[in-house]
This record gives C-alpha cells, structure tokens and sequence, in this order.
C-alpha cells in the first residue's frame, strides 16, 4: 500500500498555522509517507462573503490561485526524489452555485493532480452558511433556519446528494471530502435520524457515490475537535462503503506540521495494509 496523506493545506491557508508547506512535506517524509496531496481550499464564488478580509480566512482568493500553483509545483520538483507532492484544491460545493462549481473545476483542472469536492456551506437563516465555523454560526444561521437539528442535517445530506449527482467530468482523481463534517458539534447538538427516512436515502447515496466513480476521504480531523472527537467518516458510512466498494483515501486535514499524519494507525486498522491505491 502507498502511504499517501491524500488531504492536506498549505502556508496560503489562512485559518492554518502559517508554517512553511515545505516543512509540512519534510515532516510528511520523515512518516514515510510516499505520496501527499496539497489540496488548498479553492475560492468561492463572488458574493458567497462579502468582507474580502473574512474571505481570505475561509479560502483562496482568486489572484492567489497562480501564486499557489506555482508554489506546489515548485515543491514537487524540490521533493521528487523524496515523495510525489500532488497538487490539488478543496473546491466548495454550493448547490445553488453549480455552474460556477464545474466551470471553476474546468478551468483549473490542467493544474491539477488531484481534487477533492466537499459541501462546507448550505442555505441559512442570512444566505449560504458554513456548517463547520463555530457552534454559535451552527445555532444562529443553521439551527434557526431549519428549526431542528434533524433538518439541518437533511438539508446538509440533499446538497451533498446533489453534489454525488454533479461529479466534474475531468480526468483527475476527484473525491469527496469529510463526509461527516456536518457532525463537528455533534456532542453539542446530537442528533437522532429518523431510521425510515434516512436508511433509504443513505444507501441509495453511497451506491450513487459508487456508480458515479467518487473515492472518499478517510478524514481522521474530527478526533481532535472538542465537540465532535469522532473521524469524519462514521462507522456506519464504512460499512456502505464496504458494501458498495468505494475507494477510501487517508485524509490528516493537516493545516499544521504537527497534524501531518494524525492517526493514520485508524486508517491502517480499519483499512488494511494489502489495499492497493
């Protein structure tokens, strides 16, 4: 199996550490990892964030994005004899912005090795709306709007449904990232899903996810968030990956030197070592 860390930011992330991604790569090799996707939240389309200050903490912005290709494709010759650096981007998925999301993957799409797609923002109580800011957002945008915690989540699962359905007709290995996110502040706000409801629509999902060639991310950053301290693909999501057979790559979400490679032993575990990828 190669040891890949298939999610993973850089020094142009914002809300990460800043350090160098040079030193991310270095620490990356010292795990022995063989192989490491740089996949730099991509920007969002024009008015999603008004203030171009707070926009700048969520994702690249649009002049950054030549700098930034420049900058991986300049750490994977630096380390190709050490480990193949992938460049990639974590593109957003707003279902109501669709057209901006696959004209975007289109347009970017001969930079790149790699793409995940993963669903951050949905309709709120103001406008689109993160799901993963901070629990009070999550109340005041989210909980506020849909009136339960249970259609919050229907309303997080029908746009990542859309998504599943809208994969990017491009020639790059494309997955989805953190399944699970919607359950960053799951110990604050649990929820019980109703059985006859969702069991249907789950299954029917992971066998679309299936059917339209996605891989997913193996996330393992939800063990360190307070309120969550559970991987962002749940032990019921493995199982209908195994039931369908769906790819899972190893994802640190590193936006820091130290979390390069969290918990890849939990990958390992529930994985296997004699997956090939």
């Amino acid at each position: 199996m190669t040891k890949w860390d298939g999610h993973t930011h850089s020094q142009f992330c914002q809300h990460g550490s800043g350090e160098p991604t040079s030193e991310m790569v270095e620490r990356a090799i010292e795990l022995g990892f063989k192989k490491y996707s740089i996949t730099e939240h991509a920007p969002l389309p024009k008015g999603i964030i008004d203030d171009p200050v707070l926009a700048a903490d969520f994702t690249l912005l649009p002049d950054q994005l030549e700098d930034y290709f420049a900058h991986i494709k300049e750490l994977k010759h630096r380390y190709v004899d050490k480990i193949k650096v992938c460049v990639g981007l974590e593109v957003d998925y707003i279902a109501s912005h669709r057209t901006y999301f696959n004209e975007f993957v289109e347009a970017c799409s001969k930079h790149l090795d790699d793409l995940i797609v993963s669903v951050h923002m949905i309709q709120g109580k103001n406008g689109i709306a993160p799901i993963d800011f901070s629990p009070e957002s999550f109340e005041s945008e989210l909980l506020n709007c849909y009136d339960s915690i249970e259609n919050v989540h229907w309303a997080y699962w029908s746009d990542v449904e859309k998504m599943v359905l809208d994969r990017p007709e491009v020639d790059i290995t494309a997955r989805i990232g953190h399944l699970g996110l919607i359950n960053k502040y799951i110990k604050q706000y649990p929820v019980s899903y109703n059985k006859d409801r969702y069991e249907p629509f789950f299954d029917g999902l992971f066998s679309m996810i299936k059917q339209k060639g996605w891989d997913l991310d193996f996330n393992v950053a939800g063990l360190k968030k307070e309120l969550c301290h559970d991987m962002y693909i749940s032990d019921w999501m493995l199982e209908l990956c195994g039931k369908y057979g769906i790819n899972l790559i190893y994802g640190s979400d590193a936006h820091d030197v130290a979390s390069v490679g969290q918990f890849y032993d939990r990958y390992q575990r529930l994985i296997g070592e004699d997956k090939d990828e």
